[in-house]
């Protein structure tokens, strides 16, 4: 479970300057990506990144990146995969929150849902389709995408927030 306690207002600065990544771009191809190529994009944008397995034998990663010396660890799925090639990947973290205000983030945020596994833990998940192709751009665009998410969804869900 992730700590979230301690981030200050410099987060916002903190997660801009840390998701600026290098012009480079590799493009993968149809079918979908493999857990080492969206390793690799992780590790471009300097978090950590391991692959390893989920309980199907498909790829999961196991990531974290730093805010204000706070480590965020976080998850990503793969789905629809074909000798390694997987259709779709899936970001997820889980944080202790308001689970009653979990009704509210799903009606009023597009990019990530959210749900409750018990009385206190939430769970954000946020899908992106890689089957027609994509690239390194592409990912990390996404994994961009889902630090702010995580941000937003942590502030919004915290028992602390009004």
């Amino acid at each position: 479970m992730n700590s979230w306690k301690g981030l200050g207002p410099g987060l916002t600065v903190a997660l801009a300057i840390a998701c600026a990544a290098p012009a480079t771009s590799a493009t993968y191809r149809h079918g979908g990506v493999t857990g080492n190529d969206v390793a690799a994009d992780l590790r471009a944008m300097g978090q950590t990144a391991t692959v390893g397995a989920d309980s199907t034998g498909d790829p999961k990663i196991d990531a974290a990146f730093s805010v204000d010396k706070t480590n965020i660890d976080y998850q990503i799925y793969f789905y629809g995969c074909t000798k390694g090639r997987c259709t779709a990947i899936q970001y997820h973290v889980a944080f202790d929150g308001d689970v009653t205000k979990i009704d509210a983030w799903n009606k009023s945020y597009r990019f990530a849902r959210a749900y409750a596994s018990d009385a206190t833990t939430i769970h954000l998940e946020y899908d992106v389709d890689l089957e027609k192709g994509a690239n390194s751009d592409a990912v990390k665009n996404s994994a961009e995408r889902f630090k702010a998410v995580m941000v937003q969804g942590v502030t919004f869900l915290s028992a602390d927030s009004k």
